[in-house]
């Protein structure tokens, strides 16, 4: 079966497969897309039963499986959650190495978004750290369209005071009061049943029974009489 083999020399070819290939990322995924690219906002979409506001974007919830159609503008500033460096090159990175990958949970949001952490000036990222969003100019309508997140000043802090930031709290307020009103309707009720039980006790008043008087015997008769 080598035979053939013999007086040849093996050829090695070294090469690069490239399989270009389209997919439909959903209506769902479309939108979060479309928005960064024509206006430069983050959306994310809120679950009704858990009250979680999922970025980027899903159909589903993933805790108690509610379809979710409520869509909210997230901040374009967030917090460092987690990072890692990359420190090689490949065709599949979108940057040149080193450079840092980081979890930002943004501003409204209650997961993280991964994404490129750039523009640090020679530091190391942090943990905690404020960072916010960068877009390129000329977007295409992906992941990419952010550039990076980059570390934010105290000044960038203030002046970007996002109308984001103040739509949470309000509804998570409204709740609280709700609930707090829930609360004490129960304590109403409980405090006019209490009442209510009070009073049947003081009105209805318990007897006791009356002990039967026992028959003396004749014997008793006699000794309480002194006879023998």
């Amino acid at each position: 079966m080598e035979k053939w083999l013999e007086g040849l020399e093996p050829v090695v070819v070294r090469q690069d497969l490239k399989v270009p290939y389209r997919y439909s990322m959903g209506a769902t995924t479309s939108r979060f897309f479309i928005e960064i690219r024509d206006n430069r906002k983050i959306m994310g979409i809120r679950c009704p039963q858990c009250d979680v506001v999922f970025v980027p974007p899903r159909t589903t919830c993933g805790r108690c499986f509610s379809q979710l159609h409520e869509w909210v503008e997230v901040g374009n500033q967030g917090t460092l959650e987690t990072y890692t460096q990359v420190r090689y090159t490949t065709p599949a990175q979108p940057a040149v190495a080193p450079f840092y990958y980081g979890i930002i949970k943004l501003d409204g949001a209650d997961t993280g978004l991964a994404h490129i952490v750039g523009d640090l000036k020679g530091q190391e990222p942090r943990i905690g750290m404020r960072v916010q969003a960068v877009f390129k100019e000329e977007r295409k309508g992906n992941m990419l369209d952010i550039r990076y997140f980059k570390p934010v000043g105290e000044e960038e802090e203030k002046g970007a005071g996002s109308r984001v930031q103040g739509a949470r709290p309000k509804k998570k307020v409204q709740k609280a009061k709700r609930r707090k009103g829930e609360k004490s309707r129960i304590k109403v009720k409980a405090k006019k049943s209490i009442k209510k039980k009070t009073a049947r006790g003081k009105t209805k008043k318990t007897v006791k029974p009356a002990r039967p008087r026992r028959k003396k015997g004749p014997a008793l008769r006699r000794k309480a009489k002194g006879e023998k």
